[in-house]
């Protein structure tokens, strides 16, 4: 009878666990790799006009917001980490409405101190530029920010 528990053991501590649900085992790192300050360069469609700003990212549920600040004006988008395509590295999509739809893919990567380093393409939806805009975002935590004030 010893013997049949001891067989048996392995197979009851299993069950005594609860499983994982599949959207917490397929739920990609990125999610808390992501969020977090940065300091972004971009440039507008079809245009050499640049920019600069600061964001963060932060989780709000099943999603990602974005809050960016460029030229004194604040703006928050939403997103999600999805896959490119099947089998395809991890992105980050957003989508918003500013008087047309717009979008914007970041591929996710990494900078020298492991910190994510975002690159992304951003313009109205169904990309009818010859050129997307960009952004690039630089993760922010390993300093702190600068002052706005030189001295």
């Amino acid at each position: 009878m010893k013997t049949a528990w001891l067989t048996l053991a392995p197979f009851l501590a299993v069950l005594a666990f609860p499983a994982a649900t599949a959207e917490q085992q397929d739920e990609s790192p990125h999610w808390s790799f992501v969020p977090g300050r940065y300091q972004l360069i971009g440039r507008h469609p079809d245009s050499l006009r640049t920019y600069t700003g600061t964001a963060r990212i932060e989780r709000v549920g099943a999603k990602l917001q974005l809050t960016r600040r460029v030229s004194g004006k604040e703006s928050r988008i939403f997103g999600v980490i999805r896959r490119a395509d099947p089998g395809e590295a991890y992105v980050l999509a957003f989508k918003w409405i500013e008087k047309s739809q717009m979008e914007m893919i970041c591929l996710i990567g990494s900078d020298l101190d492991n910190y994510a380093r975002l690159t992304c393409h951003w313009g109205k939806a169904g990309n009818p530029h010859k050129q997307p805009g960009m952004e690039a975002y630089f993760a922010q935590e390993p300093w702190e920010p600068l002052k706005d004030e030189i001295k």
